[in-house]
């Protein structure tokens, strides 16, 4: 029994620091789903309550959001290390998402009444018709 504890605790160290390998080789992306989602976050909350509709569910919404990025992110890691041909997916399926939450914050910005443009209207205009679809 102790042999067989031994084995699954050295498997799981083995498994467990390759991992955290792969987050320090490519912490910048994790660091880049974090500020966008932090910055997303306090331009909504800074919105909700200039609207006067904060709510707290809502706010640790983004907490939700960040960890199913990560793990999504580091998913997709791991798919690109074990298959090399792969190499695409983490700009395939993470840049759609960075530049949502750049745009909601955006969007966020421009409601707060921070900066006024046209072209960021027209953007937003865009994307409230494609989420009422």
């Amino acid at each position: 029994m102790k042999t067989k504890l031994m084995i699954l605790t050295f498997s799981l160290g083995a498994l467990l620091s390759e991992w955290i390998q792969m987050i320090l080789d490519n912490k910048h992306q994790f660091f880049a789903i974090l500020f966008v989602v932090i910055l997303d976050t306090l331009f909504g909350i800074a919105k909700a309550f200039k609207l006067g509709n904060f709510e707290t569910q809502k706010t640790f919404k983004a907490v939700f959001m960040l960890a199913a990025f990560w793990l999504l992110l580091a998913t997709v890691l791991t798919i690109e290390k074990g298959f090399p041909l792969a190499s695409f997916l983490s700009e395939a399926i993470l840049l759609p998402i960075i530049l949502f939450q750049l745009i909601s914050a955006l969007k966020n910005i421009q409601l707060l009444g921070l900066i006024e443009n046209d072209l960021l209207n027209k953007i937003t205009k865009n994307i409230d018709k494609h989420k009422e679809v």
